[in-house]
């Protein structure tokens, strides 16, 4: 009897200890190592000197010419597409073939145009290395626009994508994303613009190696979006009139973890537009935010113009808040949010002031709902103390850092605690109309270990002085990392490989 007494008290014992490390195993981030070719080296580069190179031209008409000449493309041949209109039911498609260019007479005068297609991406490449696209025009692909998988040395140059639909919500049926290389290698993707797609204008994903300048995203759901991405420079970019304008993610147990990112020089502004997704995570994105930075690190955030976005101009957010608010559904890998250094950039202001344009929806948008709902109990109590009322401030943190403990998975697992522990870095963000003002939301204080935040716990969050904002210079803005928003010592280095300097603008 005392035999079976021990037994099942060890059993009682060996449980929880089972079980934290295995949580210690599950939420431990795995990452890749980054494998990349030592060099760029785009189509015409590749094809220097190869007397087998080709160059196939075609005028509009001769479509089913062109995809025939796909179906037997040999290395190092070019596809030069006249001035005009080309009507296609098909994708483009490209694999298994190195050192292909399609080439157009220019952004306004060579337009692909898809009719009557069903369910295909616009041009679709795979495994093709030293593949170039540039100087054309792609409209209305079913899926996106220009998709490129497993390929290395990518170079998209002067492409537009766009969709015909431009109003209402019909625009959900509208391709998901203008241009989608995934799994890439050494990707230079410059000089092009993207409106109207029903996720994100121009993303990049799971990509080692990624250069994006001077391009324009307007019109879309989501701007511009780097994904589980190793090494990219983000610059020079307009980002405009989107739902949301600039997007730093990290999906849920990918190996690819998100880091070295430099975000700088881009212009983040008037990104109100109502979310018309009908699919994705960016279904979720309330309308009016400039950007988001989410289960992402090692980013560095300079040189940037924010301004005039609804809800707020950046949101830091931990991936256990936004891939779901029940804890007992949290993701496991790669959902904490560290290392992000914002300095020296430019708000002006008109921010904060309409989250999600006033029409938040909990189904649909619920994280919008929660700030308003923060911010209406928040302001009740700074009415009631004679205080006046806060708007959304233009930095937005939902105070999730990784906690103390194994077993406990609430607010003491992944609370709050003194300290700056995701080193989330704030420093001379002063050079616009305004000087900005940081959020600290506390998401655990407001749960209360439970699965979602009521106006009870929310309310007792905000009268224990839990949820803060910080104005520039106040304490709890500046000071060491361990006590405050402001510290140094980490730069992101950006992409080791040379990518030649920018070619002419748009």
């Amino acid at each position: 009897m005392q035999s079976k007494f021990i037994k099942i008290l060890a059993a009682i014992l060996l449980i929880p200890i089972l079980y934290g490390l295995g949580v210690y195993v599950a939420r431990g981030e795995v990452r890749t190592d980054a494998e990349y070719p030592e060099s760029f080296q785009n189509a015409a580069a590749f094809c220097a000197g190869n007397d087998a190179a080709q160059v196939l031209k075609f005028s509009p008409g001769q479509e089913q010419e062109i995809q025939a000449a796909l179906n037997s493309l040999t290395e190092c041949t070019t596809i030069q597409l006249a001035a005009g209109r080309f009507v296609f039911n098909n994708a483009l498609t490209i694999a298994g073939v190195d050192g292909i260019t399609l080439a157009g007479a220019g952004q306004k005068a060579t337009t692909i145009q898809f009719v009557d297609a069903i369910n295909v991406n616009g041009v679709d490449v795979e495994s093709a290395n030293q593949f170039t696209i540039r100087d054309l025009k792609i409209v209305d692909s079913p899926k996106n626009a220009v998709e490129i998988r497993l390929s290395e040395n990518i170079h998209i140059d002067r492409v537009t994508t766009t969709w015909s639909i431009t109003q209402g919500p019909e625009r959900g049926k509208n391709g998901a994303y203008g241009f989608y290389p995934v799994n890439v290698s050494n990707v230079l993707l410059e000089n092009s613009e993207s409106f109207y797609a029903s996720d994100a204008g121009i993303y990049v994903g799971q990509c080692i190696n990624a250069v994006v300048r001077n391009n324009l995203a307007e019109q879309n759901v989501m701007g511009l979006e780097i994904e589980n991405t190793v090494n990219a420079e983000v610059y020079d970019n307009v980002v405009k009139n989107n739902t949301g304008g600039l997007l730093v993610y990290d999906l849920n147990k990918n190996t690819i973890v998100t880091r070295n990112v430099r975000v700088h020089r881009n212009t983040v502004v008037d990104n109100n537009n109502d979310n018309f997704s009908n699919a994705g995570i960016v279904k979720s994105v309330p309308a009016g935010v400039g950007f988001i930075i989410t289960a992402a690190r090692e980013v560095e955030i300079f040189d940037n113009t924010f301004g005039n976005n609804n809800t707020t101009d950046i949101a830091l957010f931990s991936g256990l808040i936004t891939e779901t608010p029940d804890f007992g559904e949290w993701a496991q890998n790669n959902f904490r949010l560290h290392s992000i250094y914002i300095h020296d950039n430019i708000f002006n202001g008109g921010s904060g002031d309409s989250i999600d344009n006033g029409r938040t929806n909990v189904e649909s948008r619920p994280l919008g709902k929660l700030m308003e709902s923060l911010f209406q109990i928040w302001n009740e109590e700074r009415a009631s103390a004679g205080g006046a009322a806060l708007k959304v401030p233009n930095i937005s943190y939902d105070g999730v850092d990784k906690g103390r403990t194994l077993l406990v998975l609430t607010n003491t697992m992944f609370g709050n605690q003194p300290g700056n522990h995701n080193q989330i870095c704030l420093k001379d963000n002063d050079r616009g109309a305004i000087q900005p003002t940081l959020g600290d939301y506390n998401m655990p204080a407001l749960l209360n270990n439970s699965a979602e935040p009521t106006d009870e716990s929310m309310r007792a969050a905000i009268q224990a002085g839990e949820v803060v904002v910080y104005e520039n210079g106040e304490d709890g803005y500046g000071g060491a990392p361990e006590a405050g928003f402001a510290c140094e010592g980490f730069r992101a280095t950006g992409v080791p490989v040379n990518f030649p300097a920018a070619s002419a603008a748009r």
